[in-house]
């Protein structure tokens, strides 16, 4: 499959996602690195300027990166789903290959169906990031967390 046909699927399965259910706001998907490949918003009344698609995609990047490596510590091993709950909404975080597909949510959303969606979604897209994206950002991702590892932070 070529790039163009790995992107055009990549939307349709954006697309299908922010409509799946009521209460979804945002579908994003970034790669390991919080970079936001590509996302899909629903109509809000909010100004677009207050939301920022590549602030939510670094950031959700970093707390799932964060909760990965918590979860090592403690050894629960890897991250099954991340959710966390706002008094306003809910974001839910699921690794999919190379990148983290991250769900912005109402706060009345049904949280078992988002999951469930996010669950039959993500080995698709799975196969279909990992051949969108380059095989050089392994090593690109590699060399971020030895970066920003626990362990290097205190020789700073």
């Amino acid at each position: 499959m070529s790039y163009s046909q790995d992107e055009a699927l990549l939307k349709k399965i954006v697309h299908d996602l922010i409509n799946s259910t009521p209460g979804l706001k945002n579908v994003i998907l970034i790669d390991d690195t919080g970079i936001t490949i590509m996302s899909e918003a629903k109509f809000t009344f909010l100004n677009e300027d207050d939301i920022s698609v590549e602030k939510i995609g670094a950031i959700g990047g970093a707390v799932f990166t964060a909760g990965e490596e918590q979860g090592h510590i403690l050894g629960y091993g890897e991250i099954d789903l991340q959710f966390t709950e706002y008094y306003k909404g809910m974001i839910f975080s699921v690794k999919v290959g190379k990148g983290i597909l991250c769900i912005a949510t109402d706060k009345n959303v049904q949280i078992g169906f988002v999951r469930a969606i996010m669950k039959k979604y993500a080995p698709r897209i799975t196969t279909i990031l990992n051949h969108y994206l380059q095989a050089d950002q392994g090593e690109i991702n590699k060399e971020l967390k030895e970066l920003f590892s626990s362990d290097t932070l205190g020789l700073l």
